[in-house]
């Protein structure tokens, strides 16, 4: 009776060790798969441009940030514009790039994917313009949440705020918040601290201010939002932004 317990024992040693190996490996290809993943995604933001009676009309602008191994390499456009005396003939985009590396604080910009070399700037300097780094109209000690709703239209969470401390006409009223558990891993962020206390990710923000005087305009402003969102690229061949990066960084 006892050699069959520990026959049996052993047996179920050898298996519980087997699985351990295999989880393990399992993982590490995982891993493995997750960094060596290239992904694309944009960070878009709308916002309204007044004019002087107080009416206005929306502005949209966006970036984007092709994630792959340890590197994030941000995209941007800019718009050139042909004129002649009464109309805009045509328009052309032009991309620039800015490689970073994980946790580094200086990066280098390109002024296309075909450059020889690039320049070094500090991540702040240029992040803070170009891909909104460490902008957000949520500020977590004046803002009170209202209501909360999951798994509604296709998001994990959707929660509502208001503002319990109107500083002045550059704090919204109302802030909504759309979560995920999606897209964790690119290097946008709406909102680090929503990220980290929600364990999810904050893929869209509309920050609403109510209709409103505001000084030195003789109308009163109608409703109007900001609104930042982060979407995916699932259509792009990203081949072109893997074979960048490997190049400079074999450098």
């Amino acid at each position: 009776m006892t050699k069959i317990n520990k026959t049996v024992s052993l047996k179920i040693t050898l298996a519980v060790f087997g699985l351990t190996i295999f989880s393990f490996i399992v993982s590490s290809f995982i891993r493995k798969t997750e960094k060596n993943e290239i992904t694309k995604t944009y960070i878009h933001n709308s916002f309204p441009v007044f004019k002087s009676d107080a009416s206005f009309f929306i502005l949209n602008d966006s970036a984007a940030v092709i994630n792959y191994k340890n590197y994030a390499l941000y995209e941007f456009g800019d718009i050139f514009s042909i004129q002649n005396d009464s109309a805009t003939i045509d328009e052309k985009v032009i991309n620039r790039y800015f490689l970073l590396k994980e946790k580094e604080q200086y990066g280098y910009y390109y002024d296309s994917l075909n450059a020889k070399t690039g320049k070094r700037v500090r991540m702040d300097s240029i992040l803070s313009k170009r891909a909104y780094y460490n902008q957000t109209f949520f500020i977590p000690s004046i803002m009170q949440l209202i209501s909360s709703k999951k798994d509604q239209n296709g998001y994990k969470l959707i929660e509502k705020y208001k503002c319990k401390t109107k500083i002045d006409v550059s704090y919204p009223d109302t802030i909504i918040v759309y979560f995920s558990n999606k897209m964790k891993s690119t290097s946008f962020t709406l909102s680090k601290h929503l990220d980290s206390i929600k364990k999810l990710k904050a893929l869209k923000i509309r920050a609403i201010f109510n209709s409103q005087f505001i000084k030195g305009y003789p109308s009163k402003f109608p409703q109007y939002e900001y609104k930042f969102e982060l979407t995916e690229d699932s259509i792009s061949n990203l081949n072109k932004y893997k074979e960048f990066i490997e190049k400079e960084i074999s450098r």
